[in-house]
C-alpha cells in the first residue's frame, strides 16, 4: 500500500503518494547484519550521541509532528486567502463599493479570487518542488539524511512565517500582500516541500531496516501521517474554542513546535548513513565533477533538470512483447500512466472542496478544521483497517515471484485493476452526489465527502497495478524507475491541476459552484475507462 501526501497546501493525494515519492530517493542498501550492530563509526557525527542507534522509530515523531503542525494551519490558511481576496476585490471598486464588499466577503467575486490565489501557490510550489526534489535527494545520499530533514523543516517554517507576516497589520506588507504571499511557496518549494520530506523519510527507513521489515514500518508511517493530519485540525479547533486565541495564532504555535522538532533533529536524531568513507568518496566524486565556469555549470544544471523530468516518463512507452513466434505492442503501462495522470489531476478538487464548504455554509476556522479532520479520519480508517481486510479476503492466494506462472500473475493484475476501478468509480460517484445534492443543506455535503474518503484505495491499487504490469513484461527490476516516473507525473499533475479547477470554479461560482465536482468525476470516470483497457494476460515473464 502506498501513501500519496498532500502536497504544498496539504493536497490529500500528494500526501497519499508517500510510498512512491519516497521511492525516488536512492538510499544505501540495508546491511544484512543484526540491527544491534552500530550503524556509524565513533567519529561519524558530532551533533548526536553515537550510542543512539539509527532506527525507523526515531523518524515517527518527526512524521507525526510535521503533519499535526500542517493540519493545524489548514483552516487559517483558507481564511488568509479569503481575506486577501476580499480586500483585493474591494479595493478595485470605488469607496462605496469597497465598503459594501468588505461587508460581504462571501461574494462570488471574492470566492473566485480566493481560489485563484490558492491555485497560484500550489502551482508555484509544485513546479519548484519537482525541480528541487532530485537534487536534494542526491545531496542526502552524499551528506546524510539529517541535513535533508533540517532543510525540509526550514522550508515548512518559512512558509508558516510568511503567513504570519501576511496576516499581520504591517502596512508595507498589506498593500502588496497577494504578491508577498507568493514568497512562501517559493521558499518551501526550493527546500523541496513534502516531496523531499517524504523522500528522506523513506531513505532513512531503508538505511536502517533489513529486507522484510519495511512493509510493517511503512504501515506505521502511513498511519502516523493520517493521525497527524486528523489531530491537527482538532487541536486547532479546541484551542480556538476554549481560549482567547485568534485563528492566526495557530501559525505561531505551528512554528514553535517545528522549531522544537528542529532542535530534536539537530541534537538527538541519529544519522542513518552507514559509512563515512562512502560519504567521503561520493563527496570526492561530486567535487571532481564541478564545472570550470559559471556558464558550463548553468548548462549542466538545465540539462540535469530536463533529464530528471522527462527521462523517467519514458517507462510508460508501449512495449514490444513476444507471444510464441509473433510480437505485438503492449500498452498496459501507457494506459496506466494516463489513468494515473487523470487521477492525480482530479485530486485537486480537495482544496476547492474546503473553499466551497467554507463559502457555502459560512464555516469559521474551527468548523472548517473539524471538517478537514473528519475527512482525514475517514481516510485513515479506510487505508489502515477496511482496505487491508478487503485485500486479505479477496486477493488471489498467490505470490508474484520469479517462479510464478503467467496465470497467477494475470490473477494479481486483474485484482489490482478491479480494486483501482472500484475505488475510482466510488470516488466519482461521491463527487456526482455532491454535484446534484441540494446546496442548502450541509449534511449531504459532509456525508458524500466522507464517502469520497473511503475511495482512497485507488492510489495504492494503482501503484500495485503498475508494479504487476512491469513485472509481467519481464522488467521487474525497473519497479523503482516506475515509482520515480509516477513521482514525475505527480509533480506535473499538481502543476497544472490547480489552474484547471481554479478556472472552472471562478467561471461557475456565480451560478453553479459545484461544477468542480462534475469535472473531478469526469476525470475519474475517464481514468476508469483507461484502466478497463488494461489486459490481464500480457507478454513475457
Amino acid at each position: 500500500m502506498s501513501l500519496p501526501l498532500i502536497y504544498g497546501l496539504s493536497d490529500p493525494v500528494v500526501l497519499l503518494n508517500l510510498n512512491h515519492t519516497m521511492s525516488t530517493a536512492s538510499p544505501l542498501p540495508a546491511a544484512s547484519s543484526s540491527e544491534r550492530e552500530p550503524l556509524l563509526s565513533s567519529d561519524a557525527g558530532q551533533l548526536h550521541n553515537t550510542r543512539w542507534k539509527a532506527n525507523p522509530y526515531w523518524a515517527i515523531p518527526i512524521i507525526l509532528i510535521v503533519n499535526i503542525a500542517r493540519g493545524m494551519t489548514l483552516s487559517p490558511r483558507i481564511k488568509v486567502y479569503n481575506e486577501i481576496a476580499c480586500r483585493a476585490v474591494g479595493s478595485s471598486d470605488n469607496l462605496i463599493g469597497a465598503f459594501l464588499m468588505a461587508q460581504d466577503c462571501g461574494s462570488s467575486q471574492v470566492r473566485a479570487r480566493a481560489s485563484k490565489i490558492q491555485a497560484s501557490l500550489l502551482t508555484i510550489m509544485s513546479i519548484l518542488s519537482s525541480v528541487s526534489t532530485g537534487l536534494w535527494s542526491q545531496w542526502g545520499d552524499i551528506r546524510g539524511r539529517k541535513i535533508i530533514f533540517c532543510v525540509s523543516l526550514v522550508g515548512f517554517i518559512a512558509m508558516e512565517f510568511i503567513f504570519v507576516l501576511v496576516s499581520s497589520s504591517i502596512s508595507a506588507i498589506t498593500v502588496r500582500e497577494e504578491v508577498f504571499l507568493m514568497i512562501g511557496p517559493v521558499l518551501e518549494g526550493m527546500c523541496g516541500g513534502l516531496s523531499v520530506f517524504n523522500g528522506v523519510v523513506h531513505a532513512y527507513i531503508s538505511d536502517c531496516t533489513p529486507d522484510g521489515s519495511r512493509s510493517r514500518i511503512f504501515s506505521a508511517v502511513q498511519g502516523m501521517v493520517f493521525i497527524g493530519l486528523a489531530i491537527g485540525p482538532w487541536i486547532g479547533g479546541i484551542l480556538l474554542s476554549s481560549t482567547d486565541l485568534g485563528p492566526y495564532s495557530l501559525f505561531y504555535i505551528s512554528i514553535a513546535i517545528q522549531l522544537i522538532l528542529l532542535v530534536y533533529i539537530v541534537f538527538f536524531f541519529p544519522e542513518s548513513l552507514r559509512s563515512k568513507v562512502q560519504q567521503s568518496s561520493r563527496a570526492d566524486v561530486e567535487l571532481a565533477s564541478i564545472p570550470s565556469s559559471t556558464s558550463e555549470a548553468l548548462r549542466n544544471l538545465i540539462q540535469r533538470f530536463i533529464v530528471a523530468l522527462i527521462s523517467p516518463i519514458a517507462i510508460f512507452r508501449p512495449r514490444t512483447v513476444t507471444h510464441g513466434t509473433s510480437t505485438k505492442k503492449d500498452y498496459n503501462l501507457t494506459l496506466l500512466g494516463a489513468a494515473m495522470l487523470l487521477y492525480i489531476i482530479s485530486t485537486a478538487v480537495y482544496q476547492l472542496k474546503y473553499l466551497y464548504g467554507q463559502h457555502t455554509y459560512a464555516w469559521d476556522s474551527a468548523q472548517l478544521g473539524y471538517y478537514m479532520s473528519l475527512l482525514w479520519i475517514s481516510r485513515a480508517i479506510n487505508l489502515l483497517i477496511l482496505l487491508p481486510v478487503i485485500v486479505s479476503y479477496f486477493k488471489p492466494k498467490t505470490a508474484i515471484t520469479g517462479a510464478s506462472s503467467p496465470e497467477s500473475i494475470a490473477l494479481e493484475l486483474q485484482f489490482d485493476r478491479r480494486l483501482a476501478q472500484a475505488s475510482l468509480s466510488l470516488d466519482a460517484f461521491a463527487d456526482l452526489l455532491v454535484a446534484i445534492s441540494p446546496a442548502s443543506s450541509q449534511a449531504p455535503f459532509i456525508v458524500f465527502s466522507c464517502l469520497s474518503s473511503f475511495a482512497s484505495g485507488g492510489n495504492p491499487a494503482l501503484h500495485s497495478l503498475g508494479a504487476v504490469c512491469i513485472y509481467a513484461l519481464g522488467h521487474g527490476s525497473e519497479t523503482g524507475r516506475l515509482f520515480g516516473a509516477i513521482g514525475v507525473l505527480s509533480a506535473i499533475s499538481h502543476s497544472i491541476s490547480p489552474t484547471i479547477f481554479a478556472m472552472t470554479y471562478s467561471l461557475s461560482v456565480s451560478y453553479y459552484p459545484r461544477a468542480i465536482f462534475c469535472v473531478a468525476a469526469g476525470l475519474l470516470l475517464t481514468s476508469v475507462i483507461f484502466l478497463g483497457r488494461i489486459r490481464a494476460k500480457v507478454g513475457i515473464v
